[in-house]
This record gives structure tokens, sequence and C-alpha cells, in this order.
């Protein structure tokens, strides 16, 4: 009883302002708006009322970006004050998301600051500095002038065996790239982990809906990858996140080892996402002469906004189940983010002039 006491609590106050996202005319209010101070003005009254009050003081489109960062942060902090146990420790991992991109954004000032020698003075202010899950200190990291030192700001944190695993040469020999896949596959390990100790219908639930996600995002990892950029499938391994049905599949049939894949791999594809297959024969190798970057890049970008509505379709699908779930929870969680990065790109491109319909093609 205390478990339904507990979900009928959250999720009555969640489906609410679920209930609020998805009626809203905020985003269609905002790139109606003729200028950009006319579309953030759109945000008055509304939940995210104070990034009209920081635009205002500043007149500073990152600073308001920041903003927009730190409410997503309270409201992941406001759910978890709701939430024990399992379910907590659940959507704790999530939050670590947030953190991660928070990491990586800070890891690539300190690379461009320490390896590249550039200034970062204007950029290192909009880094969200303060404690989101774990003590990142990230004044050290982003200032750090050794290896030592940037090792130390992970001190005490689940990152720091991630990052201690790679040396200085690695990372001016190779980039960041390498440690940012660690990164997120450190996530993912957690994600799914985290989803064990759930009772088995939210278990199912979280599995389910992010076996989709995640097999979404290595779609697109093998669009670019491979099909773009022809990479060893070895190296096509590494970059994949191992979990969902897409990679499992791949690697049940052993296509990682197999040379030429690619249309072994478009068949995987195809038995899980046949919607997909008529733009996945139009993408060939880059360097065929048949076909220009510019002609894969519309085919890429079909792709990418066909998965973003696979994908918001499955955090919908998972609403019309047991409410007495973590699914309201999952589900408020993706909309809310999806939200938040609209409003981002209706932002930024005011901020670059693009007429009405160019900006509702591209991001309504």
């Amino acid at each position: 009883m205390g478990k339904v006491s507990e979900y009928a609590f959250i999720n009555a106050k969640l489906r609410a302002r679920i209930g609020e996202i998805n009626s809203s005319t905020l985003l269609s209010d905002m790139v109606k708006a003729p200028t950009l101070n006319e579309a953030i003005s759109t945000l008055k009254n509304t939940r995210y009322s104070r990034l009209v009050s920081v635009y205002a003081e500043t007149g500073d489109l990152q600073a308001v970006e920041l903003a927009l960062l730190e409410f997503e942060i309270e409201t992941y902090r406001e759910v978890l004050s709701y939430l024990k146990g399992n379910e907590k420790e659940l959507i704790t991992v999530l939050f670590e998301k947030v953190e991660v991109e928070n990491i990586k954004n800070a890891l690539r000032l300190w690379y461009s600051s320490s390896l590249k020698g550039r200034s970062i003075s204007s950029r290192a202010n909009y880094i969200f500095k303060k404690l989101i899950v774990h003590p990142v200190n990230y004044s050290a990291l982003i200032n750090a002038r050794s290896f030592a030192e940037l090792l130390s700001a992970f001190e005490d944190t689940i990152y720091y065996p991630v990052i201690s695993s790679f040396t200085l040469e690695e990372i001016k020999n190779n980039g960041l790239f390498d440690l940012e896949i660690k990164l997120d596959h450190l996530y993912f390990d957690r994600l799914f982990s985290s989803m064990k100790s759930l009772k088995w219908e939210d278990r199912e639930i979280s599995e389910n809906i992010y076996f989709v996600d995640v097999d979404l995002k290595n779609i697109l990892l093998f669009i670019r990858y491979n099909f773009y950029h022809h990479v060893s499938a070895s190296e096509l391994e590494y970059v994949c996140i191992p979990y969902g049905r897409i990679y499992q599949d791949i690697k049940r049939k052993k296509l990682f080892e197999k040379r030429d894949n690619t249309e072994e791999i478009r068949s995987v594809f195809s038995r899980h996402y046949k919607d997909l297959m008529a733009d996945l024969r139009e993408i060939r190798k880059n360097d065929d002469e048949l076909t220009s970057a510019d002609e894969n890049a519309k085919h890429i970008i079909k792709i990418e906004e066909y998965l973003s509505q696979t994908r918001k379709k499955e955090f919908m699908k998972i609403l019309t189940q047991n409410p007495f779930t973590v699914a309201t929870i999952l589900s408020y969680f993706f909309l809310l983010r999806d939200e938040d990065q609209r409003i981002r790109s209706i932002m930024s491109a005011k901020f670059y002039k693009w007429d009405e319909e160019r900006i509702r093609e591209a991001i309504l």
C-alpha cells in the first residue's frame, strides 16, 4: 500500500505537469515571435519565467541556457525528494546523465585551454559548477595544469576509474572521443544495473523503454561511423552502447567480426524499425562518387527526425500503462528535456534570425 500511495502522490503531480506540457502553445508562440527578445518574453508567466529575468539582466543567451540547465537540475531534485528505495536509485542514475553532459563540456574546455592553448575565459562562466549528483570539482577540472590535477577533480566520484584509465599522452594524441565514449558507457551500465532491483513491472517498463532508446542511439552511431565514415568493425563495436535489441542481434550474428557487414546490419535495422529502410538505402559510403555528402546529410536528418518521433511515441505509450508504476516519472523527464531542448533551439534560431517557417520545419 505504501508503494501505491507513493506513486499516487507523485504521479498525480507529474501527470498534471505532463498535461500542461502537451497542451501548451508555448513553443509555437516562441516560433511566431518576430525577434529573440519577444520569443523570450513569451516565457513570462510560465514555469520558465526566470529565464526572462536572466535575459533582461544580462542580454546573454548563454546565461539563459545555463539558467535552463539549473531549472532542469532543480526539477530532478524535487522529484527525487518524493521517492525512496530502488525507484529513487533509478531516477538518480537518470540525473547522472545531466552530470555526464556537464562533465563533457568542462573537459572540452580543459582540453582547449591546457592542451591546445586556447583562451576559455569567456566560455568557462557558462559551465554549471555546483553539485549535481557527485562531488566533481569543476573549477579544478577546467583549470587543471597537469593530469594529476585533472584526476584530483574527480576524487571520490564514480568517474575517477574512467578518467584514470587514460593517460595525458593518449588524450593529447587521440582527443577526448574515447574518454567521452567511456563516460557514456558508464552511464548506461549504471542505468541498466539500477533497473535490476526494481519490482517486476517497473523493471519491464524501464528496460523496454531504454532498450528502444539505446537502439535508436546505436542506429545513429552505425549510420555515422559505418555507413558514412566506414570505420572498421572493431571500432564500430567500441563506440556502440552494449545494450538494446539492435546491439544484441548484431553481436549474436557476429557482425562485428565481419569486414563487410553493412548490408547485414541494414537487415537487422529493418527487422526492428522497418520505416527506416527507405532512407537507409539511400545512404552510401561518403567516398561513393555517385553520392554527395549533402545528399547523405539530408537522409540522415530524416532518419534523426524519425528516431526522435519514435522515441517520443514510446515514452507517451507507457503513460497508458498502470499508473502506479515508474512510467509517469520516466515520461515526465523525457518530455521536460524535450521541451528544454526545443526552447534552446528556438532561441538559437531566433538569434541567427531564421524565419518562422524554417524554425517550424526544423524544430516543431
